[in-house]
């Protein structure tokens, strides 16, 4: 049975994704979910932890670790930093979908300088001789770095929870057959007219129903409120003229239904984690 991350996410590009990351960074990761079951096995392990983890004891415990300071992260709604049984530095980052705690990516496997920010360390154990020579060929990362990584799967993280998940959830609820007509025709019209000024009021009375009513119907059955919908989908189409137009960012602001710039900038930050001409840049390093 698939788990809440699969239901909304595709796998194969997350874990490209994080196979990217591994590469440009040096870390590890792998996604589990909250029991710790596996969603992404580990890739760019470390071979002191690949040999460590063939004990099912010691792969048990690398596992428990990772779980209980997810769960922390969970809490925090933070990455949580943490050293395993055997010292070395490993993080962890929340996923959650529609406020839901669905999974964590985990990161690390490698050694840093970085003590003082340390959310907790796990009691150390003994690893077995043979591997001593695996352990000493563990890489080294600047702190630098290591933060650097962090805020990478964070903003990955970000934009999966923030934009992509909320229209998935939202156009599976559209397409399913228990959806009411009400609220698919208010949403028909957000998606005809997203350039324009769309209220609650409109809407309703499109709906033939109160706004207060509406309001609830909305959120009962989208999973999101009237205006995070509209404004989520005002973002992904201004990506796209982004991507594929030389427009500049007021003037995507206009067509997308922004009047105000300055507040599209603080809304397309809040869903992406970027400027528009960072998220732009992002895609074409060229794009002036």
């Amino acid at each position: 049975m698939a788990s809440r991350f699969e239901e909304f996410i595709d796998i194969e590009k997350f874990k490209k994704a994080l196979n990217y990351a591994a590469q440009a960074t040096g870390l590890a990761f792998s996604v589990l979910d909250p029991l710790g079951k596996v969603i992404i096995s580990p890739m760019n392990e470390a071979e002191f932890c690949k040999e460590a983890r063939k004990d099912h004891q010691v792969a048990f415990t690398c596992v428990d670790c990772i779980v209980h300071s997810a769960i922390a992260a969970a809490k925090s709604k933070r990455t949580h930093f943490f050293k395993c049984q055997y010292d070395i530095l490993e993080f962890v980052v929340p996923i959650f979908i529609n406020g839901e705690y669905v999974a964590a990516v985990c990161g690390g496997e490698v050694c840093v300088d970085i003590n003082d920010h340390v959310d907790y360390v796990y009691p150390k154990e003994k690893f077995d001789d043979r591997l001593t020579e695996l352990y000493g060929e563990i890489k080294v990362v600047e702190k630098e770095r290591y933060y650097s990584a962090t805020k990478l799967v964070e903003m990955m993280v970000n934009n999966l929870s923030s934009l992509d998940i909320m229209l998935k959830i939202a156009t599976a609820s559209v397409e399913s057959n228990k959806v009411d007509d009400r609220v698919k025709k208010a949403v028909d019209y957000i998606h005809n007219n997203y350039s324009k000024k769309i209220t609650s009021a409109q809407l309703a009375k499109l709906s033939c129903v109160s706004e207060n009513y509406f309001s609830k119907l909305f959120m009962r059955i989208m999973k999101t409120n009237v205006g995070d919908y509209i404004a989520a989908y005002r973002i992904e189409k201004a990506k796209n003229y982004l991507l594929q137009t030389d427009l500049k960012v007021g003037k995507v602001a206009e067509i997308v239904g922004f009047e105000d710039p300055a507040y599209f900038h603080r809304i397309f930050k809040r869903y992406t984690s970027m400027t528009p001409n960072a998220f732009r840049k992002s895609i074409n390093p060229m794009h002036s």
